[in-house]
């Protein structure tokens, strides 16, 4: 059975009245795996409201919040925090009515201020704050640990050759997703899997950072801990690098070593995996090609979403891979 957006949001609006004594507006918003909203309020700020997927185990979403408990106390960062029921409780099963509907998990959570990064136009000072809000979440995450961030993801970068192997890419990007795969498998995992591992954000991206240009820090928000798991830090770093790539000038890596420059003033990164860098961001392009190519062909409900934060990804990785040399020049002389 599959319920109208109008529907949906009725529901939910009568379950955060009745569990949270929160009466609010909702909007929906873009997400790749659970249903978010943002809940406006009459006389309070806004608030976020996380319906996790059909089956998300509930240890995945307490370490979500954990996650974010944990940034708030060992961090000047600003994230996320988790707004309990009047009796406490964080996480709470919102109990639907209705043949072949299941009951999902509700959390609700602060909204922070500003836009996107992938709404701004960005300079190098602004990246590079960017890049040392990165490092100093990735330093305070090196003391966290939870049973549950000892997962393997699908968007784990380990996996891009069998990934490569199962999903078959357009034929005019079957050159460059070959290339990629080749320098990924033959100089970039043996590196990160041989340097250092913990407990990463997993995302960090310009679509999962706010900012306010008038703000002091400029950084007003990390958000989105979904895909929090123990990984090499290399491939962490190799997220952000991929999404700040700009196939349309002569030198696409300007951005991109602003923000290892910031990175490398909050947590140290060995040059062995600085020269594997450029390669690993190339190799997280066509990764996320790939998976949008895959979601789309399988019809997931979520290959909008995921087509248009991938749509110059074989460009990306394109100019990247031919541009090595000149990335890992801008890497080493970041440190």
């Amino acid at each position: 059975m599959t319920e109208s957006p109008g529907v949906l949001e009725q529901g939910l609006g009568e379950h955060l009245l009745e569990h949270y004594a929160i009466d609010a507006a909702l909007t929906r918003l873009g997400s790749e795996r659970d249903e978010t909203y943002r809940a406006s309020l009459a006389s309070a700020e806004d608030l976020i409201v996380k319906v996790c997927p059909l089956g998300e185990p509930r240890e995945i979403v307490e370490l979500q919040l954990a996650v974010g408990d944990h940034l708030a106390r060992a961090t000047t960062v600003p994230v996320p925090v988790v707004v309990p029921t009047p009796e406490g409780r964080t996480i709470t099963r919102w109990k639907r009515s209705g043949a072949g509907l299941s009951d999902r998990m509700v959390y609700v959570i602060s909204c922070l201020p500003g836009r996107s990064l992938a709404d701004q136009r960005l300079g190098p000072e602004q990246v590079e704050r960017v890049g040392a809000v990165h490092g100093e979440v990735t330093t305070a995450l090196a003391g966290f640990q939870h049973p549950a961030a000892a997962r393997r993801l699908l968007w784990d970068l380990s996996g891009l050759a069998e990934l490569a192997d199962t999903i078959t890419p357009p034929r005019a990007q079957a050159r460059v997703a070959a290339e990629v795969v080749r320098q990924f498998t033959a100089s970039v995992r043996p590196v990160a899997e041989s340097g250092a591992r913990q407990v990463v954000h997993g995302d960090y991206s310009v679509h999962n950072v706010l900012a306010d240009p008038t703000a002091p820090g400029f950084v007003t928000g990390v958000i989105d801990f979904g895909d929090v798991h123990i990984s090499p830090v290399l491939y962490d770093l190799a997220v952000a690098v991929s999404n700040l790539l700009d196939h349309r000038l002569a030198d696409p890596w300007v951005l991109a070593s602003a923000h290892v420059r910031g990175f490398l003033s909050a947590r140290d990164v060995p040059p062995a995996e600085l020269r594997a860098l450029a390669a690993a961001a190339a190799a997280r392009c066509v990764q996320r090609a790939l998976i949008s190519r895959w979601r789309s062909t399988a019809g997931s409900t979520r290959a909008e979403y995921l087509q248009e934060h991938s749509r110059h990804d074989w460009v990306r990785a394109d100019a990247a891979i031919q541009t090595l040399d000149s990335a890992t020049e801008h890497f080493l002389a970041a440190a």
